[in-house]
């Protein structure tokens, strides 16, 4: 995958037919170009903002238990559903980030692979990755893995965030 997404990739046609025929020619590479572009830059970069929610929702755990055990008050049972919706909370956005994660990496795949069996196609996709190079020149956005429902997270971006570049 990494190489796929590296700045400067181009398709290979390699007259691979092993997906069976997938149509062909301009149209194809067109909307290969466009479905690339989702699985490298746009649907990452989603993943990175689910990711970084997960992460500041799992930030809230610690002050939330101290605050609901501070001497002199009795717990609440409101205390532990709060706490339990905060984990819910926090496993949605975690699980959102990966499955974006995986829909990224599948329509790279699928363009390359696709782009693969069609000459005409892969020298269109390569020509639209020509025209518009500006959207693949820097590395393509990289989530560190959110942490889950209790888990002690993973030293973060610098300025807080979960994503990072390669």
């Amino acid at each position: 995958m990494s190489d796929l997404v590296a700045p400067g990739w181009r398709p290979t046609y390699t007259g691979d037919r092993s997906l069976g025929w997938v149509g062909s020619g301009r149209e194809l590479g067109a909307n290969l170009f466009y479905l690339y572009r989702a699985g490298r830059n746009e649907v990452p970069a989603v993943a990175c903002v689910y990711a970084e929610l997960a992460v500041l929702v799992h930030r809230v755990a610690a002050t939330l238990e101290h605050l609901f055990t501070v001497p002199g008050r009795a717990p609440h049972p409101a205390h532990q559903r709060i706490l339990e919706l905060r984990d819910e909370a926090q496993d949605v956005f975690r699980q959102t980030a990966l499955r974006l994660q995986e829909v990224g990496q599948a329509l790279v795949t699928t363009a390359a692979r696709y782009a693969a069996a069609d000459e005409a196609a892969a020298a269109e996709f390569c020509r639209w990755l020509d025209d518009y190079a500006g959207e693949f020149s820097a590395p393509a956005p990289v989530m560190l893995p959110p942490p889950a429902v209790g888990e002690v997270p993973p030293s973060r971006h610098p300025e807080g965030g979960a994503a990072r570049a390669v």
